[in-house]
């Protein structure tokens, strides 16, 4: 029961940041529901005092609560959510291997290519490698083939390995004895990439994503999860104005109607987002467009419904 009540306790964070926008999308969708059902809107507009003024309290309230919500994620949610999934790991004694299949790394810019069967992380070692080096512009200038190297923490040793060099003349130097000593890529590149990128701070996010680009594997996915820290947060100030915009729209059943045609626009934002962000992840769409688009979107939806609205 005490391990139980400690996982809640360390996802409870996370549950505030997933409740906060549709705690302010309620508030605001009663708020100004009631306004307009008993009447106490049309006293305000009769004396002169525009929507625009009414409700600017309002949406500078939704900016201050979107800033909390990204660095309360940022230093609180990131954190506890560490926590909670490294003991529901313990608890439930799951345990992740670090060895990786079918290998492809860059490094030193691309000029060199490693490939690899397999890379077994506990012996810190590759199998069936063959490594490709390149000038600085892109052209080939050797190729080394081997049944295995081990990581003797400075580079990487071949067991027999065979080298071909290519001669700026055309000519293939073949020699079975390479010097190994330039290939100095960290092990830790070639470990499966079990890594959550919102699991780390916004400065090692950055980072964690730099070395991905760095040594040519997949980013897209963690890119955008990396932009939409930024985005999501704004969710906030979207569905405060959505609800704003949608308060006077309706003449009977004010309230519940305001609430439930805010709740739909806020799904459907949801989905939207859902969406934008797999097209990123399946690299349809850049990683900036899927986290930032749906904001965008709905931002200048909100700002025409509001423009429309009853005053």
């Amino acid at each position: 029961l005490k391990s139980i009540l400690l996982v809640l306790f360390y996802y409870l964070p996370k549950c505030i940041a997933f409740a906060l926008p549709l705690a302010v999308l309620f508030a605001s969708s009663y708020t100004m529901g009631n306004f307009y059902a008993r009447n106490e809107l049309a006293s305000v507009f009769a004396a002169g005092f525009p929507l625009h003024r009414l409700i600017s309290p309002l949406l500078f309230l939704g900016l201050l609560l979107s800033v909390f919500l990204f660095y309360f994620e940022d230093r609180v949610v990131i954190h506890t959510t560490v926590k909670k999934n490294g003991l529901v790991k313990e608890l439930l004694k799951e345990e992740n291997s670090l060895s990786n299949t079918n290998v492809v790394i860059q490094s030193d810019s691309g000029r060199v290519v490693y490939t690899a069967d397999y890379y077994q992380d506990a012996e810190k070692k590759l199998y069936t490698v063959l490594i490709v080096v390149r000038d600085d512009s892109g052209n080939l200038m050797q190729v080394i083939q081997s049944p295995s190297a081990q990581w003797n923490g400075r580079h990487w040793s071949m067991d027999d390995p065979v080298s071909y060099v290519f001669t700026r003349d055309g000519k293939i130097e073949h020699t079975f004895s390479p010097s190994s000593e330039i290939f100095t890529e960290s092990p830790d590149t070639f470990r499966r990439n079990i890594t959550d990128v919102e699991e780390l701070p916004s400065f090692l996010a950055k980072e964690y994503i730099q070395n991905l680009r760095r040594a040519g594997l997949p980013y897209a996915e963690q890119l955008s999860n990396y932009y939409k820290r930024f985005s999501f947060p704004f969710t906030v100030f979207i569905v405060l104005f959505f609800s704003i915009s949608m308060g006077g729209r309706f003449k009977k059943n004010i309230i519940l109607m305001s609430l439930l045609m805010s709740l739909s626009i806020a799904v459907l934002f949801y989905v939207t987002q859902m969406i934008t962000m797999l097209f990123a992840k399946w690299e349809y769409i850049s990683p900036l467009a899927g986290a930032w688009s749906p904001v965008i979107i709905f931002i200048i939806l909100s700002m025409v419904i509001l423009k429309f609205a009853r005053t």
